[in-house]
């Protein structure tokens, strides 16, 4: 009787498991393809010629709200691996009559960029710009973080 119960608990405790790694997988398809867009934009790498400052800050928009309502899917590290990585490429909680900017030059993506529009140059916040390097360390700090919380 005894190791049916322990048997028991251990199958429960097995299926429990399986469904969290199963949301979590399913907010990683969520989120991961949002988060190379963003890596793409401030390493000029990949698709970053088609993102316009708008989409950027509406994919952060996008991810700090999936972030928030899945906080209890995640490891506390994998949060503040998150927020590291948003605190380094943006200007964010700076008050509610700012808006959020991007810490990137915008010279380049202004020549680079098909439909370039002057409009987008209040988006940038040009004093604090980060280094693409920097912001794939982060990206795969997070990363690794993904795959430790999905046990892969």
């Amino acid at each position: 009787i005894r190791f049916s119960r322990i048997k028991k608990q251990l199958l429960t405790q097995y299926q429990s498991n399986q469904k969290l790694v199963e949301k979590r997988i399913e907010v990683y398809e969520r989120m991961g393809p949002k988060l190379n867009d963003i890596l793409s934009f401030f390493c000029y790498t990949g698709n970053w010629k088609e993102l316009a400052p708008p989409d950027i800050m509406e994919l952060k928009r996008e991810l700090d709200k999936d972030i928030q309502i899945h906080t209890a899917l995640f490891s506390d590290e994998q949060i503040s691996t998150y927020n590291a990585l948003m605190q380094l490429c943006f200007v964010a909680h700076t008050g509610w009559e700012h808006n959020e900017k991007i810490k990137s030059l915008y010279e380049l993506r202004q020549e680079k960029t098909p439909g370039w529009l002057d409009v987008w140059i209040p988006y940038f916040d040009t004093n604090n710009v980060v280094e693409g390097v920097l912001v794939k360390e982060r990206y795969d700090d997070l990363l690794a973080f993904f795959k430790k919380d999905i046990h892969l």
